[in-house]
């Protein structure tokens, strides 16, 4: 059965599985996950000997990913922020990342008395957001030989999201029948004007130099830049000052500001989906040891890593809320978007505006007040809060 098993027939499986998850998670309005069902489907044929443990290796994904593609996406998603956005939500901004320190500060202590410490510190990372952290926990692991590791964060990634949505929906009912009982709906929009940032040096290329290949070039360029600015940070040995994976955002987001890279460039050059496809290939790898004993022994740490966690992300959100006069239902709904992640956060305000029964009018005005906040709150945690947190949190691991 194995001769079936070519390099194009595991790419085809891959793509099938995961073609699957995305109708699911349409279909439930992302509650869930694409990578819920494709690593499900997986970790299913691995235990029953259908799929072989090399399948997903045989395709070549995992190797372009760890090469060159988590690079390409960390340096795109650095081309997608919205400085401006950040800059007048930055009270948003500020509780989130103290929804991280709770993560972190729940995940060294209590976490670590329960679960153990390479438990505790590599389950955090993927709880913090968004896949690539997942990928740099499951790396960790697999260099430390211990692949059960590997599939507990995969686990974690695929059902955070559980934890996330209700405590999100919650608050943001709380919200928004506070914002009704005080009268604030019909208030000016919070947003006010947008400050401009230009500093761009150059103000645009021409247009035979906008070709697809010309622009994954680009990015290719300041991924090499990165990785050389990144190894001008190490003293003593290994020890290394900014990450690779963080030097990439921050090469992104620069590279964007001054006019060499265009917004969102990987999207512009149509490489974006595809590279996205391949990065869920390094997951499906975590499941090759696993069995049904080891399953049943990840309940516990996987529940339990969840609720602390939420709970730890909840009370340190509202506590920076307070300090910034933000009320805590709010404060505590920004704090879990590092669980959901877009679309999940726009999902989940849509969904509680409807439940309102508002005005086409205040529906509007309601979703002024709730969704930048979701936002950008998920936006700030899915991609350099969550790199951040993972690349400092992990190395831990080791010491």
């Amino acid at each position: 059965m194995e001769t079936m098993w070519t390099p194009l027939f595991s790419f085809m499986i891959f793509a099938v599985f995961f073609a699957l998850g995305d109708v699911v998670a349409n279909k439930t309005k992302a509650i869930i996950s694409a990578i819920i069902v494709g690593c499900g489907l997986f970790l299913v044929g691995y235990l029953t000997g259908l799929i072989p443990t090399d399948a997903v290796d045989s395709t070549g994904l995992p190797l372009i990913t760890s090469n060159f593609g988590i690079a390409l996406l960390l340096i795109h998603m650095g081309t997608s922020m919205n400085i401006e956005e950040l800059l007048r939500e930055w009270k948003t901004v500020l509780v989130a990342l103290a929804g991280l320190v709770g993560l972190g500060v729940m995940a060294l202590t209590v976490c670590v008395m329960l679960f153990g410490r390479e438990w505790a510190i590599l389950g955090s990372a993927p709880i913090s957001g968004g896949i690539i952290a997942t990928i740099i926990a499951s790396d960790a692991a697999n260099e430390l030989g211990r692949g059960e590791l590997a599939a507990y964060v995969t686990l974690l990634c695929a059902f955070q999201m559980f934890a996330g949505l209700p405590v999100a929906s919650v608050m943001l009912r709380k919200e928004a029948k506070r914002i009704l009982n005080n009268g604030e709906l019909s208030l000016a929009s919070e947003t006010g004007k947008a400050r401009k940032l230009d500093i761009r040096v150059i103000k645009s290329w021409p247009k035979s130099m906008q070709s697809y290949t010309f622009l994954i070039a680009k990015a290719a360029m300041v991924g090499v830049l990165s990785v050389w600015l990144s190894n001008l940070t190490k003293f003593g040995g290994d020890t290394q000052i900014i990450n690779q994976n963080i030097m990439f955002l921050l090469m992104g987001v620069l590279f964007c500001e001054l006019g060499f890279l265009e917004k969102n460039i990987l999207a512009k050059a149509g490489a974006l989906n595809f590279l996205l496809l391949a990065l869920f290939s390094i997951l499906p790898g975590n499941f090759k040891s696993v069995d049904v004993p080891m399953l049943l022994s990840m309940i516990w740490p996987i529940v339990g890593m969840l609720v602390i966690c939420s709970a730890g992300i909840a009370i340190f959100s509202i506590v920076m809320g307070k300090a910034l006069k933000v009320s805590a239902p709010m404060a505590a709904a920004i704090g879990v978007c590092c669980l959901m992640g877009y679309p999940a956060t726009q999902i989940v305000t849509d969904e509680v505006i409807a439940s309102l029964e508002l005005s086409a009018e205040d529906s509007e005005l309601m979703r002024g007040k709730l969704m930048p906040k979701m936002i950008v709150s998920g936006f700030t945690s899915v991609t350099i809060a969550s790199v951040a947190f993972a690349s400092f949190i992990v190395p831990m691991v080791f010491s």
